[in-house]
């Protein structure tokens, strides 16, 4: 179990827009070869921003199965 999910997608969206920034510095200067880093990049925020989405379930299923264990 994460304890700070927030600061997780804090960091995701930092990523994201630090890709934004890249990219649209590389297309300004026509720097081609920067596109598989940049798409690298935003790949790596979907996934951070994915994976919390993914434990907050875990969690919300954890959370269930305890509550079910204890009154059993």
């Amino acid at each position: 179990m994460i304890e700070d999910y927030d600061s997780i997608l804090t960091i995701s969206n930092e990523i994201s827009d630090c890709a934004k920034v890249v990219s649209e510095i590389a297309k300004r200067n026509n720097i081609d070869d920067l596109n598989d880093f940049i798409s690298t990049i935003e790949g790596y925020s979907k996934y951070l921003a994915t994976t919390v989405e993914l434990h907050k379930d875990a969690d919300i299923a954890l959370k269930d199965l305890k509550e079910k264990n204890r009154t059993s």
